[in-house]
């Protein structure tokens, strides 16, 4: 039996579709979102714009891949730090050194500006964000499982379930990191955001 060759425009479509991807990582790497256009983009890429929107449905669009993929790295980070966490360090303790890696991760990496952008396509709609704001992600599963720890030991007592927990503290940092956007550079994200999860594990410590 023959073997099929594979289909050349496919073979090329999907070699356009990574150079766009990693062209557009790069510059999102060095500027804002909004800094970058698509235009910047294709002419790096040394194809036209029309050929851009073959592949992305817009800027944003592309943006919304680019942060899923982000997310699902990040998140993967953020369980490898808990997880070279002592056993025997309290739930409390861990959940702030967590909350404290995010906040460093927003600041130093996302940066503020970006995180406006973020916000703005979670607001709108028009492209898919489940990967940010989806209950199923990775993120919400930490938490649950520190939650569930502490619970399981003793050290947090709560009517809540560690699900519903978990839902209220990814909630409290979401919340302070769009008080930072709103605010900054008034407004100090690391401090603000263990400051306000500690208030919550006040709440249900033992």
């Amino acid at each position: 039996m023959r073997e099929k060759k594979p289909d050349k425009r496919k073979v090329q479509g999907a070699e356009t579709r990574k150079k766009l991807y990693e062209i557009a990582k790069k510059l999102f790497s060095e500027r804002n979102f909004s800094d970058v256009n698509v235009e910047d983009i294709t002419d790096e890429a040394g194809i036209t714009k029309g050929a851009f929107y073959v592949h992305f449905e817009s800027k944003d669009a592309l943006i919304a891949i680019l942060i899923a993929d982000y997310v699902a790295s990040a998140d993967t980070n953020y369980k490898t730090f808990v997880e070279a966490l002592p056993n025997e360090m309290p739930a409390s303790e861990v959940i702030l050194a967590l909350t404290q890696k995010i906040a460093d991760e927003l600041v130093d990496t996302i940066g503020c500006e970006n995180m406006k952008k973020i916000y703005q396509m979670l607001l709108t709609g028009t492209v898919d964000t489940e990967a940010v704001k989806g209950y199923g992600r990775e993120l919400y599963l930490l938490f649950y499982s520190i939650l569930d720890k502490g619970i399981r030991r003793g050290e947090i007592t709560s009517s809540l379930p560690p699900e519903a927990l978990s839902r209220h503290f990814v909630m409290a940092i979401r919340g302070v990191s769009y008080e930072w956007c709103v605010r900054s550079p008034d407004f100090d994200l690391k401090v603000q955001a263990v400051e306000h999860c500690n208030l919550l594990i006040e709440g249900i410590e033992a």
